[in-house]
């Protein structure tokens, strides 16, 4: 008996998920995972959607050596960085609040695991109140556009004003490269399937729920936002797509990739949140960041040093 089927098999995948590891599900692929953690009286499960290998072509600032003696060192033997693509469940207050909504079916066979995730967990996705979409990239809100339609059906959508008229302005699609254009028209698939149930909100920081407050994060997408989770003394910033590839950005933090709008905004705004995170000691959280998906950092050098959040014994 392999691993695999002895987890099955014994009915640990259950026991797992019950001592705070929320191992979702066993698929042919491997295990898909969350993980659970406590901030204070809130409960956070970071939700792995699968991953996507990035390569130094899509960065700038690097040189392809530079990019391959950094994965080198961290011990990743390929040649592309394979990034995370998370989302967040937020519970709290009896809400339950989506950060986020995975690719569903349209960026390939590594990723849009995120339904079988929420379905091995026991959650309902009709059950989720409130769905945030950090910004309007596809591997954020791929998973409301699929076929069978927008699963969180009572859910109202959260999203910063300032994104919505970016990506639906027909301007804007005209001018950006031939590649980018269909990414426009994801995102009108997208809030389209919330119908009156969406919700904007301002540059200003905006309460989503008891806690849970807005962080504006601008470049990476010009409503590009964070999630600020404060409870009981705990804070935690999911800092959305502040870096894509951990392990070059928190060495070469002024490293930028290509689906950043604005490179320079982006770059500034990375720095001065992780020059924040790592002096204000804040655990923080990524969409792009490998489970458990939260940790903390610490300045080193001329970047950072990650360390993973640590696991929450009893």
């Amino acid at each position: 008996m392999n691993r695999r089927e002895f987890l099955i098999g014994t009915g640990m995948t259950s026991a797992l998920a019950t001592l705070g590891w929320s191992v979702a599900s066993a698929t042919a692929e491997g295990l898909v995972a969350a993980r659970r953690y406590k901030i204070g009286a809130a409960t956070v499960h970071v939700l792995s959607d699968g991953f996507i290998p990035i390569g130094p072509d899509m960065l700038f600032g690097i040189t392809p050596q530079e990019f391959a003696s950094i994965l080198e060192e961290a011990h990743i033997a390929s040649d592309a960085h394979p990034t995370a693509v998370n989302a967040f469940l937020v519970e709290i207050a009896d809400r339950k609040i989506l950060i986020d909504a995975g690719t569903g079916d349209i960026l390939g066979p590594t990723l849009g695991k995120l339904p079988s995730v929420i379905s091995a967990l026991g959650i309902d996705p009709a059950s989720i109140d409130t769905v945030v979409f950090t910004h309007l990239h596809g591997d954020h809100i791929g998973g409301v556009v699929s076929p069978a339609g927008n699963p969180f059906v009572n859910a109202a959508l959260r999203i910063a004003s300032s994104d919505i008229d970016f990506w639906t302005s027909h301007e804007m699609q005209a001018q950006a490269p031939d590649s980018f254009k269909p990414a426009f028209d994801l995102a009108r698939a997208a809030l389209g399937g919330f119908g009156d149930r969406i919700d904007p909100f301002g540059a200003n920081a905006t309460s989503i729920a008891p806690g849970l407050t807005t962080l504006p994060l601008p470049g990476h997408t010009v409503g590009h936002t964070g999630l600020m989770l404060e409870s009981e003394g705990d804070t935690l910033l999911i800092a959305a797509d502040i870096f894509h590839v951990p392990a070059v950005q928190l060495a070469m933090p002024s490293v930028t990739i290509g689906f950043d709008t604005d490179q320079d905004l982006a770059r500034q705004t990375r720095l001065r949140t992780l020059d924040m995170v790592a002096t204000d000691r804040i655990m923080m959280g990524g969409s792009h960041i490998a489970l458990p998906g939260l940790g903390h950092l610490e300045s080193a050098g001329d970047g950072y040093r990650w360390t993973p959040a640590r696991y929450q014994y009893g």
